[in-house]
């Protein structure tokens, strides 16, 4: 195929183009939502205004609060003077891969991961609401309280191995994430009540956020990104466009340059059948012609069976079984007869 590798790279930047619009999709909803999410006080108020809702429940809202653990908070486990509601320990691989073009790339690999959680809520004085599922959070704005990279000590047999095996580590990074107790953040999502306690939980119309930024600034970070992904699509739908075209100017060639071999081909049979209708006998008995046609004397001769039946015309329409004796037709030669 004449246009396999602008193909190939067609359905790499359609799939590119895809995701960036299924991005762009989710930002722009997200954008959208936080816009009409209204932003209410925690104070006395808002406890009858979400049991005034229909089910109790306001399906998308903005609060903001500082961060009160229920009960005894988390201590840190690598800064043991910090404390606060949640707490992810991670161990990353950092090393270098070489690649199928031979060069030797950094790359960093997760390891293991723990997360550990209280419950806890946002607290304005002596009005609360209660966080729930803060690990489903789709931003989640925590401290990194603890980061520490250890360098590998590779001896040689490590260094030859790792050449041969294209994998060589570089060090191993710890890393603490603590959300605070006290933190002043912006909690949006679900905001519900059982009659006793308002607790905020993900939604079905968005994602649970817990964030430092303001709502106007979310909403702006969201904006920001969609736009950056509109121009991503922008820039892959021209590749796309161009790599059609080039595969629709070579098809096109190529159909043109088939139209024009198989007219060059018909004017050469044309030419030649008439040729060979200048140069036959006129007069030809009932044996010397054509078993199919009657009308072109016999010109070829049928292998191995070995029957000069044909004409050179019907000859190339009859490819499988003799017309005489129906055996198999394996070859064909122009026949002479004297």
């Amino acid at each position: 195929m004449d246009f396999f590798h602008e193909a190939i790279a067609l359905g790499v930047d359609l799939v590119i183009l895809g995701l960036c619009a299924r991005e762009y999709v989710h930002y722009k909803r997200t954008a959208q939502l936080l816009k009409t999410a209204p932003q209410y006080n925690i104070d006395g108020n808002l406890k009858s205004l979400v049991e005034r809702q229909p089910d109790k429940k306001i399906p998308y809202v903005v609060i903001r609060g500082t961060v009160t653990p229920i009960g005894v908070p988390l201590r840190s486990a690598l800064v043991p003077s910090v404390s606060g509601v949640l707490q992810i320990v991670k161990l990353h691989e950092h090393r270098v891969t070489r690649g199928f073009a031979g060069f030797w790339t950094e790359q960093s690999k997760l390891l293991h991961k723990t997360a550990n959680e209280m419950p806890f809520e946002l607290r304005n004085q002596q009005y609360g609401v209660e966080i729930v599922d803060a690990m489903r959070a789709g931003v989640l704005d925590v401290d990194m309280v603890y980061d520490n990279y250890e360098p590998s000590n590779l001896s040689l047999a490590d260094h030859i191995f790792g050449f041969f095996s294209g994998i060589r580590q570089r060090g191993l990074q710890t890393t603490e994430e603590v959300l605070r107790d006290g933190s002043f953040i912006t909690a949006i999502g679900e905001l519900s009540s059982d009659g006793k306690t308002l607790r905020m939980q993900p939604s079905k119309e968005g994602p649970l956020f817990l964030t430092t930024a303001t709502k106007s600034t979310l909403i702006k970070r969201f904006q920001d990104a969609k736009g950056a992904t509109l121009l991503k699509i922008v820039v892959c739908g021209t590749i796309s466009v161009v790599l059609v075209a080039l595969i629709v100017k070579k098809i096109y060639k190529r159909k043109k340059q088939e139209r024009e071999d198989a007219m060059i081909r018909d004017r050469l049979d044309t030419e030649r059948r008439e040729r060979r209708a200048r140069s036959r006998p006129h007069t030809l008995s009932q044996d010397q012609l054509c078993v199919v046609c009657s009308t072109n004397p016999k010109e070829i001769i049928l292998l191995p069976c070995g029957h000069v039946c044909l004409c050179e015309d019907c000859s190339q329409k009859i490819s499988i079984s003799c017309p005489v004796c129906r055996g198999k037709i394996t070859s064909k030669s122009a026949a002479f007869i004297a």
